[in-house]
């Protein structure tokens, strides 16, 4: 059973998610929150067309924005894209086509007193899930809110309350 922790006393985590239609649309979304599990900010981004990484990564420079914004000290992000917590925390070869928004990020983590990046399973990165596919209604460009919208109440709450998740995995016998 998996369920989403809050940070630790004087953190912020931020949840980031990005989304990809059939049609080629991408989107993001993140939300940040403090160490009593409140709310501090959260966004949604249209991005237009693109690949999947494209729009994990722009979640997560769109939420280092908006934790730096927010005066972060402290922050974890989680995100549930492997290849994306990997391209965070390796170097990256010069030639990477996403080299110019890795050092981006690299560039906002360190405005930070202490930046953690971590893997974490869909499941408990549900409210970033929801509102990154959200996003992929909206109109292009990126969407700030200072207060949850309602198609993520439920799933805060279930956050709050370490409501379990759980994970299926299939068996290929």
């Amino acid at each position: 059973m998996l369920h989403w922790t809050m940070p630790p006393l004087n953190w912020c985590k931020l949840n980031i998610d990005g989304a990809k239609e059939r049609s080629g649309k991408i989107g993001a979304g993140g939300v940040l929150r403090d160490s009593s599990e409140s709310w501090i900010s959260g966004f949604t981004a249209n991005l237009g067309c693109g690949s999947v990484i494209q729009a994990e990564a722009w979640g997560l420079l769109l939420g280092l924005r908006m934790s730096v914004i927010a005066h972060c000290q402290k922050i974890i992000i989680e995100s549930d894209s492997d290849i994306l917590v990997t391209l965070v925390n390796q170097e990256v070869d010069e030639l990477h086509p996403l080299k110019s928004i890795i050092n981006s990020f690299q560039y906002l983590m360190q405005k930070f007193v202490s930046c953690e990046v971590k893997h974490v399973f869909r499941e408990i990165n549900m409210v970033a899930d929801m509102l990154s596919k959200c996003s992929l209604t909206e109109d292009l460009g990126v969407h700030f809110m200072e207060q949850p919208p309602q198609q993520v109440i439920n799933l805060l709450l279930d956050d709050f309350c370490e409501s379990p998740k759980f994970r299926t995995v299939v068996s290929h016998m």
